[in-house]
């Protein structure tokens, strides 16, 4: 059995990392859902992520971003959640090129990117995600994608070791890659030149579609199925009439039926029956079976 308060007093002793006890995971989510973690720690650099990988080898241990996409349990998660957001996020240029801490924010990033006149990333703007977590996931909207702009990742492994994947070892897929069981630390990207305006006005233009298009000031956590190759999931959700269909404090969008909005008191649970009515009315009317993009409790990203 893990002795929870002498493992918190180990992680302490790191210095650079923010760690806390019996964190609710409510106030580290977008959807502002989810129940209380044994421990949250939040690594400032590279060395203290690795020794917080390693202090809690041996130990049920969570990996997250800024928690964009991701639903937690409402009894929480009973183990050790390093969250990269809040930390690591380092920016280096070398032209075309740029390396960035996982724990980077992108809507700061995507700014300073304009700001250095660099392209690639305007199509995330209004994402709250963290560049590591948008990589390993392969985060993408109006038909563009993280995945397609990086060169290298380099890696935690389970032991705390740093390692490198070159784009020859890395594998995107819509919505996924085959970065798993570690760490996104760095990541290498490559960007265009562009004229800083040219970049401000496309970061612009992808904010109004946002607010235009989706739920915008509420708790959510982006669309929450993948869409089908023949039909989009939100369009088939609303041919179905369930847009404005609500469980508990949780509701389908009504400005755009793949999100599920918080009204303000949801529950984990709350979402979950929706998403299970959903997939049941989809199946039985249209014959498509939706997989999730959301990450719910059982694909959590698991360390160890």
């Amino acid at each position: 059995m893990v002795d929870y308060k002498e493992l918190f007093n180990e992680l302490k002793s790191i210095g650079s990392a923010r760690v806390l006890r019996n964190e609710s995971m409510s106030s580290h989510t977008s959807l502002r859902i989810g129940g209380p973690a044994k421990i949250l720690i939040i690594p400032k650099d590279i060395e203290a992520l690795q020794k917080a990988v390693s202090i809690t080898r041996g130990t049920k241990t969570y990996v997250m971003g800024n928690g964009s996409n991701i639903l937690v349990p409402d009894k929480g998660l009973n183990g050790v959640v390093i969250k990269i957001a809040g930390g690591m996020n380092s920016l280096e240029s070398d032209g075309r090129s740029i390396t960035v801490g996982g724990g980077t924010l992108m809507q700061p990033l995507i700014r300073k990117l304009a700001h250095l006149g660099l392209s690639g990333l305007e199509f995330a703007a209004g994402v709250p995600a963290a560049i590591g977590g948008a990589v390993v996931m392969n985060m993408g909207a109006f038909g563009q994608d993280t995945g397609s702009l990086v060169e290298q990742v380099e890696i935690i492994d389970r032991s705390g070791k740093r390692e490198t994947l070159s784009r020859g070892d890395l594998e995107f897929s819509y919505r996924k890659s085959n970065i798993r069981d570690c760490v996104a630390a760095f990541i290498r990207m490559k960007m265009s030149y562009r004229q800083k305006e040219w970049i401000r006005k496309r970061i612009d233009e992808t904010l109004r579609k946002r607010k235009e298009l989706q739920p915008w000031a509420v708790p959510s956590a982006g669309s929450i199925f993948k869409n089908p190759k023949e039909v989009p999931a939100g369009k088939l959700i609303d041919m179905a009439g369930l847009k404005g269909l609500r469980i508990g404090g949780a509701e389908i969008s009504r400005k755009h039926a793949n999100f599920i909005i918080n009204l303000g008191d949801a529950k984990e649970s709350d979402v979950a029956a929706i998403i299970r009515k959903v997939r049941r009315i989809i199946k039985e009317r249209f014959k498509v079976k939706l997989e999730l993009e959301l990450i719910d409790s059982g694909k959590l990203n698991m360390l160890f």
